[in-house]
C-alpha cells in the first residue's frame, strides 16, 4: 500500500492514482474482449427452399341446400326418402330381400309394357284401321230381295283417328256388278276402339253376289 502513497503536486491539489472499483473487481480469467460484454440472444430462422408465389384463385359459392335454389318440393322429397331409408333399416333381412325382388319385378314389368306400347306392328302401323267380321247375308223385306252387311270397324293403334266411308262392292264371277258407299259407325274412333255397323243393299238379281268392303279405295 505504500506505493500507492498520495504526493503532493504544485498547486496544493492531490492527484488520486488508485483504478476505479469496477476495475478491481473485473476477473482476471476473462479475455478483455469489448464484444464480450455485449451478449444478445439470437433467434435462429432456418430458410427453405424458394417457391413460386402462389396466385390467388377465385373461390367458386357452393349453393346451399336449404336457400332458394331447392324448390320446396324437392326438400320434402328428401326428408320423405330419409324418413323410408330409415323405415327399410329396421326390415329384418329377410323382408327388405323380399322387397327388393318386388321392386326389380315391378320396375322389370313397367319397361316391358313401356317397350310394348312404344313398338307397333308394321302392319299395324300401315292399316291402323281394319274392318273385321264382314259378312253377307241375303234377306226378303216386303217381298224384296236385300243383302244384309255386317262388319266391325276397329282402331288397331294408339291414336284416335277419323273413321272415313267405307264403299261396298258386289262381285259376280270377280266382276264387279254394284257399288254403293255406307256412312261410317262413328266420325272417330279412340286407340284400341272398335265399333260395329250394319247396312242393308239392294240385291243386284241372280246369284248371291260376294263383297267386297273397304275404307274408300283400300281394299279389305
Amino acid at each position: 500500500m505504500s506505493a500507492f502513497s498520495r504526493h503532493k503536486q504544485p498547486g496544493g491539489q492531490m492527484a488520486d492514482l488508485l483504478p476505479p472499483d469496477h476495475a478491481r473487481r473485473r476477473p482476471r480469467g476473462r479475455a478483455a474482449n469489448p464484444m464480450a460484454r455485449d451478449v444478445v440472444d439470437a433467434d435462429f430462422i432456418v430458410i427453405g427452399k424458394a417457391t413460386a408465389p402462389v396466385e390467388p384463385t377465385a373461390e367458386v359459392p357452393t349453393p346451399r341446400l336449404d336457400g332458394p335454389f331447392l324448390p320446396r318440393a324437392l326438400l320434402w322429397l328428401s326428408k320423405a326418402a330419409a324418413l323410408v331409408e330409415a323405415r327399410l333399416q329396421r326390415l329384418p333381412d329377410r323382408h327388405f330381400a323380399n322387397l327388393v325382388a318386388a321392386s326389380f319385378v315391378v320396375v322389370f314389368l313397367a319397361v316391358v309394357l313401356h317397350v310394348m306400347r312404344m313398338s307397333e306392328h308394321p302392319e299395324i302401323a300401315a292399316r291402323p284401321l281394319d274392318l273385321v267380321h264382314v259378312n253377307l247375308t241375303p234377306q226378303d223385306r216386303n217381298g224384296m230381295r236385300v243383302l244384309l252387311v255386317n262388319a266391325i270397324v276397329e282402331n288397331r293403334s294408339r291414336a284416335r283417328l277419323a273413321v272415313p266411308q267405307l264403299r261396298a262392292d258386289l262381285l259376280v264371277d270377280g266382276q264387279v256388278v254394284a257399288s254403293t258407299y255406307i256412312a261410317p259407325p262413328a266420325g272417330e274412333l279412340e286407340g284400341g276402339q272398335s265399333r260395329g255397323l250394319s247396312a242393308r243393299l239392294q240385291h243386284p238379281g241372280g246369284k248371291t253376289p260376294e263383297l267386297r268392303l273397304s275404307f274408300d279405295d283400300t281394299g279389305v
